[in-house]
């Protein structure tokens, strides 16, 4: 229920802010998890991947995490691509990890971005195991200044 209501008020924010293409001061990535977020559940098929995203300020962090799609997952090794850009502009910062999925799912990487004031920030997480369908989840979110 908390996430259908952060989810709902991330959209509504996002209708009534608008977006602007402007440059991005700074970016950082490594392959921790970030702290709770608002998340978006997009493929659910042979992995189910989620996309979250951080405010504070003018910084935002976006991160995966994705688990088996089936009881009979055997864990392996899958590569990923986490890739952030402005809204309407360039874009902020891409890492391609892989990562041992097992059962229970595990987090993929982690990307803070500096968002300009007023400026929205989108990213998507896909999987990109060859002969899998595309898994794409993507998110946006504005500034939080």
């Amino acid at each position: 229920m908390n996430r259908l209501l952060a989810t709902l008020a991330t959209s509504a924010v996002l209708i009534a802010a608008g977006a602007t293409g402007a440059a991005a001061q700074g970016v950082t990535a490594d392959s921790s998890p970030a702290g709770p977020g608002t998340c978006v559940t997009g493929y659910r098929g042979v992995v189910v991947n989620d996309i979250c995203a951080t405010v504070s300020g003018d910084q935002v962090t976006f991160y995966g995490q994705t688990s088996p799609g089936s009881l009979g997952w055997t864990a392996r090794t899958v590569p990923y691509r986490l890739t952030a850009s402005l809204v309407g502009g360039g874009t902020l910062g891409t890492i391609t990890p892989s990562v041992l999925v097992d059962r229970s799912g595990v987090a993929v990487g982690r990307l803070t971005v500096t968002v300009p004031c007023g400026s929205s920030a989108t990213a998507s997480l896909e999987t990109t195991e060859w002969g899998w369908p595309p898994a794409t989840a993507t998110i946006t979110v504005p500034s939080g200044c």
